[in-house]
């Protein structure tokens, strides 16, 4: 018999329901060290806090995190809320002696970030970063293959992360428009991913970046009849220099029309490139100069059997796994490292990194100059 695990979650919109499946389905899926416990989620909005509680699986719900924490037997604090909140909140769990994980980006800006990594460190839980693409087998594939060196060193990366939600300028305004409340538009939002997944799959570390920022509807409705101005940026593009002399180019945009979720990244080395759509997410697209010469070429693997990182938990060969499973296999990894008290990563070290980087883009974007990551 297990130990329990009780987790508290803050939030309930579309990164609530993603967590909370990841909860749920776990332990139907790998051989974790607790069994977790759903105990309370957490809301301002009581009534529909409520309903995300019965449709979610969760036994309570709260109005804050201080009144979970006091009335509930809490183990780990999941945060799911807008970017502003997240510093508050971890700090808060932190300082109760709870393990925290924390949505995507970490913080505000880097300085939010060290605190929380500084505060972490001092009192010794153990926290994680949903950066949850990290764990599509695809994805851990590309990051085997070039760390085994099978395709050389790594001279080039490009990614692109491209939606069109916003390119009708009637798109009603969201807290994901002000920079008070998330940062950044379409920079920390997706260019995030970029740069995180980049580091995980090469290893390497942004040295310098170049920006160019674009905000093309400026004032946009609100559900009142009003209007809000717009002060982050619908797309954001950036080069970059990688501490082992590669170069780099990412670009994120949320104007991008007939674009959904297409996110890829390709990966190119002295020996060969590997490629990954997150549209294709079960897909990885490699060549290899060790080929013979006559059949080189791009190949498509299908990574869904045992021989491929994750995909032996769920089903059978060649039957596909969707976007919720990479929640699931973070959710695993977390309780797992927690149990054996190993690293979990991305932690928030990973996301004080990232911010580094998305920070330095910004100035540069406002600067025109490029700027140095610290």
């Amino acid at each position: 018999m297990n130990p329990k695990l009780n987790v508290a979650m803050i939030g309930y919109a579309f990164m609530g329901r993603a967590h909370s499946n990841a909860w749920r389905q776990a332990g139907r899926y790998f051989d974790l060290p607790f069994d977790v416990e759903q105990k309370v989620i957490i809301g301002r909005n009581q009534e529909a806090c409520q309903a995300a509680a019965d449709q979610l699986g969760w036994e309570n719900i709260a109005a804050n995190l201080t009144d979970a924490l006091a009335n509930h037997e809490i183990d780990v604090v999941d945060v799911a809320t807008p970017n502003n909140s997240h510093f508050p909140l971890a700090m808060e769990a932190i300082a109760a002696g709870k393990h925290v994980i924390c949505e995507k980006p970490l913080a505000m800006n880097a300085e939010e970030c060290q605190q929380m990594y500084d505060a972490a460190n001092k009192a010794g839980v153990h926290v994680g970063l949903w950066h949850n693409y990290r764990r599509a087998p695809a994805l851990s594939m590309a990051q085997r293959i070039v760390s085994e060196g099978r395709i050389g060193d790594i001279r080039q990366v490009r990614g692109v992360y491209l939606q069109d939600w916003l390119t009708d300028p009637e798109s009603p305004a969201t807290w994901r428009m002000s920079s008070e409340i998330c940062g950044s538009g379409a920079h920390g939002d997706l260019n995030a991913h970029l740069i995180d997944a980049t580091r995980f799959v090469t290893g390497l570390e942004f040295t310098e970046v170049s920006s160019l920022a674009k905000t093309f509807t400026s004032e946009r409705p609100t559900p009142d009849g009003g209007s809000m101005t717009v002060d982050v940026d619908d797309a954001l593009v950036s080069l970059a220099r990688l501490n082992n002399g590669a170069i780099a180019s990412f670009e994120a945009s949320r104007v991008a029309a007939g674009r959904k979720n297409y996110q890829v990244l390709e990966f190119n080395g002295t020996r060969g490139t590997v490629v990954w759509n997150f549209e294709r997410m079960n897909e990885l697209q490699y060549f290899s100069f060790d080929d013979d010469a006559d059949t080189q070429g791009f190949r498509t693997i299908m990574c869904m059997d045992e021989a491929h990182p994750y995909a032996a938990n769920f089903w059978p060969d060649g039957h596909i796994i969707g976007y919720e499973h990479t929640f699931i296999t973070t959710v695993a990894d977390y309780l797992i490292a927690l149990g054996d008290k190993s690293t979990f990563t991305p932690n928030f070290a990973d996301g004080l990194a990232n911010q580094q980087v998305l920070d330095a883009s910004l100035e540069s974007s406002r600067t025109g100059n490029w700027v140095k990551v610290k």
